[in-house]
């Protein structure tokens, strides 16, 4: 069980929701304010509890059977962590809303990053976000809620700070710790790596070891920007924490990469 996992399932505003949920009181517009690097978990476990017949991602629904990975007929996503869609997109998966479910009794559509949306985005949203369809709901993900009153105003809001979810964990410290940290995380995805980068900078910090968890938090922050792959974080925390690569040079990698959405030249595309 990662660290978020742990954290939602001891948090009272989190149990409060996903128990609304269940009784069949689905908020009309819900938001979350959390780091980017746990905005796709949270969303994927509320919008299994969402479009749950039963509303607790039962698992043996016919709508809970209709999910294909993190894909379902019934969820609309407009952009990705930190990265807001166009307007017209948000406009065109908004007009979506109110078509008749597929497969579940409900619609759910995600909204990333609603604070760095345009003023004229957010305000083309705050009618749908107050007077949602009948069986549609919005879910908008955040990682500063610097966002217009107008649009506070109408959401259930959560909010989820790194100091609350994350454990501080200490690295491994000889030859023996690092050979069973390395079986331990061998099925570790891209989200368990980003918690562990930061449980573990958490534990440098309380040991006085700033200037490496600063980088540690730092690198966790970038590789989930680059969608690094679980492989290739591992390597890098590995050699990072091990002082076998020098910590500027990880960037200078990064840098020769360009970000999704963006050119070799740094313009978006």
């Amino acid at each position: 069980m990662n660290s978020l996992t742990e954290y939602l399932s001891n948090n009272a505003h989190w149990n409060e929701l996903t128990a609304t949920i269940q009784n069949g009181s689905v908020p009309g517009a819900i938001g979350v304010e959390i780091r980017s690097g746990w905005q796709n978990e949270l969303m994927i476990s509320l919008a299994r509890r969402i479009l749950c017949e039963h509303g607790n991602a039962c698992g043996e629904c016919k709508s809970c059977h209709s999910w294909v990975e993190d894909t379902h007929p019934d969820l609309l996503i407009a952009g990705e962590p930190d990265t807001p869609a166009p307007v017209d997109e948000c406009r065109r998966k908004s007009s979506d809303l109110p078509m008749s479910p597929v497969v579940s009794t409900r619609r759910l559509l995600v909204f990333f990053a609603p604070e760095k949306m345009s003023p004229g985005a957010v305000n083309s949203l705050l009618k749908i976000t107050e007077e949602p369809p009948p069986h549609g709901h919005i879910l908008y993900l955040m990682s500063k809620a610097a966002i217009l009153s107008t649009l506070r105003s109408r959401l259930w809001m959560l909010s989820f700070s790194l100091e609350e979810i994350i454990t501080p964990v200490q690295p491994p410290v000889n030859q023996n710790s690092w050979i069973n940290w390395l079986k331990e995380v061998e099925k570790y995805d891209a989200d368990d790596w980003y918690a562990a980068a930061h449980g573990y900078a958490a534990w440098l910090s309380q040991n006085s070891d700033v200037a490496k968890a600063a980088q540690l938090q730092q690198l966790a922050e970038t590789a989930m920007l680059t969608h690094l792959s679980a492989p290739m974080w591992s390597d890098l925390l590995f050699l990072h924490l091990r002082g076998e690569y020098p910590f500027e040079h990880v960037f200078d990698d990064f840098r020769q990469t360009p970000l999704p959405g963006v050119d070799s030249a740094g313009r978006r595309k």
